[in-house]
């Protein structure tokens, strides 16, 4: 860990500290880190900062409730350094950033906790944005919620203009999916995430959206 931490770093950080679960599982808490920096670098180069102007629904814990959130990113670093937990995500948050040592979220640009299988009434959450979606794991072994898939083939065709009638109508089969979103590891209490490539390549969607 450096000697002084910059803003973009204590901010990631922070962000990883505070979605990941009170067990500070490493590879939880780099997933995290990375999944953040990979949608930065993929976002036209944003810093964290940047990322979060942009999108401020993204993360949860950046929106002033989140206790770990609040406590690292007011910490001193004299602090941070006594804390193992805080230690780990200022550490995370500096390989992120650099994209060195290792990605334990395997290229993902999102993540979902617990709420991804039940609200905040204890239900069933099948209204969460990616169940209705729909989606699909990489591995069964991402599966640690117990949630069944949710796929469904869709059939996307380019829209073209009729020269007749000057009416869209569909034209050739632009292509196909069956899922919006792919897991790509989960690790502690955490699921990643990215969008499929027949997905992207179907709809013309960007990887960052």
């Amino acid at each position: 860990m450096t000697t002084t931490i910059d803003s973009d770093t204590r901010l990631l950080a922070s962000i990883a500290y505070g979605e990941a679960s009170t067990d500070n599982d490493s590879q939880e808490i780099g997933g995290i880190a990375f999944a953040v920096a990979n949608r930065c670098r993929a976002w036209n180069g944003k810093t964290v900062s940047e990322l979060k102007a942009a999108d401020p629904n993204y993360a949860y814990a950046w929106n002033g409730k989140n206790a770990r959130f609040n406590e690292l990113f007011e910490a001193s670093e004299s602090d941070i350094k006594k804390d193992a937990g805080m230690s780990l995500a200022v550490n995370w948050a500096e390989k992120a950033i650099k994209n060195e040592g290792g990605d334990p979220s395997h290229g993902a640009l999102f993540w979902d906790g617990l709420d991804f299988k039940v609200d905040k009434n204890r239900s069933d959450n099948v209204n969460h944005p990616k169940r209705r979606d729909g989606f699909k794991y990489g591995d069964s072994s991402h599966n640690i919620f117990d949630v069944p898939e949710k796929r469904s083939e869709i059939i996307v065709r380019w829209i073209i203009k009729n020269k007749k009638t000057g009416r869209n109508v569909d034209g050739a089969e632009r292509g196909r999916y069956d899922a919006v979103w792919v897991s790509t590891s989960a690790h502690g209490k955490t699921i990643f995430w990215k969008h499929p490539e027949d997905y992207l390549k179907a709809t013309g969607g960007k990887e960052y959206r």
